[in-house]
């Protein structure tokens, strides 16, 4: 841990994979990215089970079905979600991170743990790992007891296994009553501005990072109309973890129009879901988050359209000077540049 009068500077580091502890961490590191194939992982155990003679055919889809159903009914995500503390601030978030040697840098004092905020981050990587970076004792020594709640895409909450992780990881619905009534009740919040679109257009082999912002505008609104601070943030490394693997256009059109999913899948180490820890030149990875400093914004309950812009446009150039001022630490060349792009382009 490193500090001075205005940041702090934590780290993660990465064990070898011969010591116990690296063990760890790579195991942590695979769970934590394979969440979107727990439902297989279950109806493998069921279907085995039913094989070995310890659980009835009949039994097994009368299980199955009922899980299905409390889907459907059961929606603690458009209120007030799970318990999430035991879990995103657990060790097992410390371990995913020390096997991405990842370093997080807080630029500025502590926040006000009475304040209200909300947390942007960018880009969105194929996977999301920077959400690693929301949790472990690393977030408790950055921001103490301010615990934001994550929004996330509404479909995550039916797809099984995705949903118990999500709501485990304090994730709420994105959409905007649901996030006003967690800051109603004094909580702050977290988002991916850039959203999937932003997911598909990851390039680890291109020097141009691109973030779908333009015309993003919704998070800005939500801090303005509730007077939340804006703190901004970048990632610094994602986009050499996975490679992607895109699914036929015509499919990745429907999904994205229908579900709002990505249609892609990822590759990492070992032809696994895990990360890469070094690039196809053998240059180490070694994951990066820098939070800004954040943004005071004026309370407008109304938010007037011309303020809107206004903070949308000093949030961008936040970012962007994020990027700037510390690229060259996490291992990006000098042409190394952002693109803010729209959703359509």
């Amino acid at each position: 841990m490193a500090a001075d009068a205005k940041n702090l500077v934590l780290h993660r580091r990465r064990r070898p994979i011969w010591h116990p502890v690296g063990v760890l961490q790579i195991i942590a590191a695979l769970w934590f990215s394979s969440y979107f194939c727990f439902w297989l992982v279950a109806l493998l155990a069921v279907w085995s089970l039913v094989q070995l003679g310890a659980l009835s055919a009949s039994s097994a889809a009368v299980l199955v079905l009922a899980y299905l159903g409390q889907i459907v009914v059961y929606r603690p995500q458009n209120s007030t979600g799970w318990p999430f503390a035991w879990f995103l601030y657990s060790g097992v978030v410390d371990l995913v991170l020390g096997y991405y040697n990842a370093t997080c840098i807080r630029e500025g004092p502590p926040l006000d743990p009475q304040g209200r905020y909300l947390f942007a981050m960018s880009p969105h990587g194929i996977f999301g790992v920077c959400r690693a970076f929301s949790g472990g004792s690393l977030w408790r020594q950055m921001y103490g007891d301010i615990r934001p709640r994550w929004g996330s895409f509404g479909g995550a909450f039916f797809i099984p296994g995705v949903r118990e992780f999500s709501l485990c990881s304090g994730c709420l619905d994105a959409s905007r009553p649901v996030l006003e009534r967690a800051i109603a009740r004094g909580e702050s919040v977290m988002l991916i501005p850039g959203g999937t679109r932003e997911l598909m257009l990851t390039d680890g082999h291109s020097t141009t990072t691109k973030l779908v912002l333009l015309g993003r505008k919704g998070f800005v609104k939500l801090a303005i109309r509730h007077g939340l601070q804006l703190v901004p943030g970048f990632c610094f490394g994602e986009k050499w973890v996975h490679d992607i693997v895109l699914l036929p256009a015509s499919l990745r059109a429907f999904l994205h129009r229908r579900f709002k999913l990505a249609g892609c899948a990822l590759a990492g180490r070992w032809w696994s879901f895990v990360g890469k820890v070094a690039q196809a030149d053998g240059t180490p990875i070694s994951l990066g988050y820098v939070w800004g400093a954040p943004m005071s914004i004026r309370h407008d309950p109304d938010c007037d359209d011309q303020y809107v812009q206004q903070v949308h446009e000093q949030y961008m150039a936040a970012v962007l000077d994020l990027f700037e001022r510390h690229k060259q630490r996490f291992g990006y060349s000098a042409e190394e540049q952002l693109d803010f792009v729209a959703a359509e382009d």
